[in-house]
């Protein structure tokens, strides 16, 4: 078996292709993280909400990490509508099962199906999800590294039959270790090309599509020393996409720019961390044009260079993440409109999220934890309730962590009685519960019930420390105004979502609304049943036998429980 747990940089001596062998040491991990340009409509990354309860205020609130296998060290993956049904599904890439991909499919909750397997060749380190041939299904592209000696990378294309099952269409040379893929519109004709780079060439090989999914031959661009994982994105402003590449030996980004029709100008550098592993383009400081964002294994943090509008970098500023950081993506974590980080720390097994103060800076990072060694984290909504999720490829201990995000799909709101509403004592009170992911935690209620819009010691009624998100009281009939406070063992509270929410309870046969049920009421019914007017408030009030209708026997019964003492109806 090989390693997987030591970054391959050597960023004080270059190392050589003869110095590798395939028994003891192991190609680096690409990119297995990347901007969606093909398939942005499958995710959303602004959506506002209110946050569920947590033990840490600064954290994002994510359940437990789910666990789910996949093939032998899955170093990339990437989430995509593969079946075209149920929402998000999986794909990795799986370096050493003989070079495989997983696919697996998502059941619409965010949980998923066993593995389905398709062998692409050895070493297979970063996977990619596109429409290749443009039949409008998802196809997948392969980085393939090669074997020693010579380490002749390729990619290969995988089809998708329209379900979610594919064919092995194609698989065309790359350059030397290509570790890392990216498919995009390059040369600007609407099909989408392919960009690989390749550790051991020291360069980029784009292949351009003839518009069915098939690819023309390579042309290779240089780049930095070690190339680990490339992206695609419009870095000038010009309309085009050009090339971002993180190289781990000589420490640095190599940018691109694209003529245009998918050639590309000579490299220019900008320093990074130490160990640079992968990168992600996005607009994190909010002035529209795109920064990066990078993963540094060996300094393990991340370096963020602002863009300056043309596609020219800042000095990157640096912000701690995990141990042996690896993998980054860029979403809308915690749906405040700007984009935040989620880093993948291979040495401490675990995922860092640093959420965005807004302008391009960032706060401390909160981790969490995943399998053994995660390699690549990708950021989606699995569960298809608005907010984004987190896959985790572990490529230690062989699977996948899925860590739903709570934000979003929990609400805590009050259900019933609804807003206006008129409702007969005793009234039953129900609210959706409020999650904490703490599953050793316990959450309690308070129910507050006030007289007024403002809940003063005075005119408030607090039923507290429940357990049930159900309670049921009799209510003098009046109007009242209710809110729920959560809190959990640490003091952490929160509150029901509605504000100035309020129902009117009323006695059934207390038609007048005068809170007393007699005479006056029954002539009231008589006379609105008979001639239409006296109308009773609120109208259901009426309604004695509770059978939906308002006539003469509703008087009659009602007459009989005032004059005679007889039970009263409903």
């Amino acid at each position: 078996m090989l390693s997987i747990f030591g970054c391959h940089c050597e960023s004080r001596h270059r190392r050589t292709k003869q110095s590798v062998h395939s028994e003891t040491i192991l190609l680096s991990k690409p990119l297995f993280i990347i901007f969606l340009l093909s398939i942005l409509p499958f995710i959303s990354f602004n959506n506002l909400y209110s946050q569920t309860l947590q033990t840490n205020p600064d954290s994002i609130p994510f359940a437990p990490a789910v666990d789910y296998a996949t093939g032998d060290a899955p170093y990339s993956i990437f989430c995509a509508d593969l079946d075209t049904v149920l929402g998000l599904d999986l794909a990795t890439a799986d370096a050493y099962s003989g070079g495989t991909v997983s696919i697996l499919k998502n059941n619409g909750n965010g949980t998923f199906q066993t593995k389905d397997n398709y062998t692409v060749g050895a070493y297979a380190y970063s996977v990619f999800c596109a429409n290749l041939d443009e039949d409008s299904d998802i196809d997948i592209a392969v980085a393939i590294g090669g074997t020693v000696p010579n380490f002749i990378g390729s990619v290969s294309i995988l089809e998708n039959d329209g379900n979610g099952t594919f064919q092995i269409v194609g698989n065309y040379n790359t350059g030397t270790g290509s570790v890392s893929v990216f498919s995009a519109n390059l040369d600007g004709d609407s099909d989408l090309d392919l960009a690989l780079a390749n550790l051991y060439g020291d360069n980029v090989s784009i292949l351009k599509s003839n518009g069915d999914g098939t690819f023309q031959t390579k042309v290779d661009y240089g780049a930095g020393d070690g190339p680990l994982s490339i992206f695609c994105a419009d870095l000038d402003g010009d309309s085009d996409l050009d090339l971002a590449v993180a190289n781990e030996n000589s420490d640095s980004v190599s940018i691109l720019k694209n003529n245009g029709d998918g050639t590309f100008q000579t490299k220019v550098n900008y320093p990074a961390g130490d160990c640079p592993y992968s990168l992600f383009c996005a607009d994190l400081d909010g002035d529209s044009d795109l920064d990066l964002a990078v993963a540094n294994a060996y300094s393990n943090n991340v370096s963020i260079l602002k863009n300056n509008g043309d596609g020219t970098f800042e000095v990157p500023v640096n912000y701690d993440a995990g141990d042996g950081s690896r993998s980054i993506f860029c979403g809308d974590l915690d749906e405040d409109g700007d984009l935040d980080l989620a880093v993948a720390n291979c040495w401490s097994n675990n995922v860092s999220i640093l959420k965005n103060n807004g302008d391009g800076t960032f706060q401390s990072a909160v981790s969490y934890a995943v399998g053994t060694c995660p390699a690549s984290v990708f950021c989606a909504d699995l569960d298809a309730d608005g907010d984004l999720d987190l896959a985790v490829a572990n490529a230690g201990s062989d699977n996948i962590s899925i860590l739903i995000n709570l934000t979003h799909s929990r609400s805590y709101s009050l259900l019933f009685p609804s807003n206006n509403d008129s409702v007969k004592t005793p009234v039953t009170f129900n609210w959706r519960p409020s999650i904490d992911p703490d599953p050793n935690d316990t959450v309690r209620y308070d129910l507050y019930l006030s007289r007024s819009i403002v809940f003063n010691p005075e005119s408030t009624v607090v039923y507290d420390s429940l357990l049930d998100t159900t309670f049921t009281d009799t209510l003098d009939c009046k109007t009242w105004y209710w809110k729920v406070r959560a809190y959990d063992k640490w003091g952490t509270e929160r509150w029901s979502d509605q504000t100035d929410w309020s129902f009117y309870v009323f006695l059934g046969g207390d038609v007048n609304a005068d809170c007393i049920i007699g005479l006056a009421d029954v002539v009231c019914l008589a006379r609105y049943i008979l001639i239409g007017d006296c109308i009773p408030v609120p109208l259901k009030s009426g309604d004695v036998n509770c059978d939906g209708k308002y006539d003469l026997v509703d008087v009659i019964l009602l007459a009989r429980y005032v004059l005679l003492g007889q039970p009263f109806p409903c």
